[in-house]
């Protein structure tokens, strides 16, 4: 996979404001597929001992939901944590790991927010700008806006409200757990964001690309702790 740089990689809170405000104009909320036949799911791992952050990223064949690529990527964190930056925090090893691909996706989602961010630019808005792909933020946890509890049932839905408008969906994707915080990424609707999340969750809280991800980026979040605490050592196995 290949992506535009369209701006480095900033440790400054200041240049990185900047770079949201130039790029949040060229966010497309809206739909440029019919079909999604590869979707991805990206996660990310950080380090207990050190600065050390690590990505994973899977690809599914829909709707089967069969692994069909994954790649994995290390990096040192060098950006401080902000809340609604951490795109700046998690972009470089996500692009170092999504450009490790051998199938492109045709679509990605992320445990991050989308358009339900201060600058309506959230990580896989920003993200999917970069990679010129349609993305979805599926973020565990609210940035903004205010909602009401969807219903503790499968797939109950609520409107994410920010400002007096409507930025995502709160999705019950099992019962008797916390929902996910659903938005539009770039290059998708919010309608068939959420539409994509029930369709390829299964029986978990996340959707299967981004579950099989987070399992993968903190296996190797746990390898690299185990090694760091003098354990021994233990090798990664190669993925993709």
């Amino acid at each position: 996979m290949k992506f535009t740089r369209l701006h480095g990689w900033p440790t400054d809170i200041k240049e990185a404001t900047r770079i949201q405000d130039n790029l949040r104009h060229f966010i497309e909320l809206k739909s440029s597929k019919k079909e999604y036949r590869l979707i991805a799911g990206a996660d990310t791992a950080y380090s207990k001992k050190d600065d050390s952050i690590f990505a994973a990223v899977v690809v599914m064949r829909f709707p089967e939901l069969v692994t069909v690529d994954r790649t994995r990527a290390q990096s040192m964190v060098s950006f401080s944590y902000q809340a609604g930056y951490s795109v700046f925090r998690e972009g470089p090893v996500l692009i170092k790991a999504l450009q490790r691909l051998q199938m492109a996706p045709d679509v990605i989602m992320f445990d991050a927010n989308g358009e339900a961010h201060e600058k309506s630019i959230g990580m896989a808005s920003h993200l999917g700008l970069l990679l010129d792909l349609p993305s979805i933020g599926c973020a565990k946890k609210r940035l903004v806006g205010e909602h009401d509890d969807p219903e503790n049932t499968l797939n109950a839905t609520k409107p994410l409200l920010y400002k007096g408008k409507q930025v995502g969906s709160v999705i019950r994707t099992r019962v008797d757990v916390k929902p996910l915080y659903i938005s539009a990424g770039h290059k998708i609707d919010l309608e068939s964001a959420v539409e994509l999340v029930c369709a390829t969750t299964r029986g978990y809280r996340l959707p299967e690309p981004m579950r099989v991800a987070h399992i993968l980026s903190n296996k190797m979040r746990r390898n690299h702790d185990s090694r760091q605490s003098g354990s021994g050592p233990r090798r990664y196995r190669r993925f993709g």
